[in-house]
């Protein structure tokens, strides 16, 4: 089969991507063709009976990423042939999941795969929570350091005033100085100017 690739990208509400993640664990659970439809366009699939599972969760900022791959063979026969088959990395469908101890759950593939997306899903909420509050923090610390600045500010201030006020209390010292050593002078002057005289 020739090489085949399809991207599409549209925003959704969070009940429209369950709504999508269901139908597809729905018509993985009821056969091995699903069919994909988007903006239009639609894709019939066969599914092999091992699929690779890859979960990606990426967090930068504000932006939370949730990647979900999913990898097959075209069949599991073709697996089998060539001495290939179920691995047992994480990487495979099933080998990390184990048995949920819920019979329902366990019997019913399409139920399964809900659980699992729904499990999923609190991580990344809970991923995203985390984001928010460490967010929420980055902002309590900036307000703290903006209102150390503005303190910084008016004790820079008041040292500039502190100063100002110094150096015109040291010019009045040296005005005061200097008025008393010439009122000295003046009274001295005249009582040893008529003391000279007699």
């Amino acid at each position: 089969m020739p090489k085949v690739e399809i991207k599409r990208k549209s925003r959704l509400t969070r009940q429209e991507v369950s709504e999508r993640l269901i139908a597809l664990g729905k018509a993985l659970a009821d056969g091995s063709e699903i069919e994909l439809s988007s903006g239009g366009d639609s894709i019939e699939l066969t599914v092999g009976d091992q699929i690779e599972w890859e979960l990606e969760i990426e967090i930068d900022g504000d932006e939370t990423e949730l990647e979900i791959e999913l990898k097959w063979k075209d069949t599991t026969e073709t697996a089998v042939a060539s001495g290939t088959g179920a691995d047992d990395s994480d990487e495979v469908a099933g080998s990390d999941s184990g048995d949920s101890g819920d019979p329902d759950v366990d019997d019913d593939p399409v139920a399964a795969l809900e659980l699992t997306a729904i499990e999923e899903l609190g991580v990344a909420a809970d991923l995203e929570e985390d984001a928010v509050a460490k967010l929420e923090i980055a902002a309590e610390l900036e307000q703290e350091a903006t209102a150390e600045l503005i303190a910084a500010a008016a004790l820079e201030d008041d040292a500039e005033v502190e100063l100002e006020t110094a150096e015109l209390l040291e010019v009045e010292s040296i005005v005061a100085e200097e008025s008393a050593t010439a009122e000295a002078a003046a009274e001295t002057g005249p009582a040893a100017a008529a003391g000279s005289a007699g």
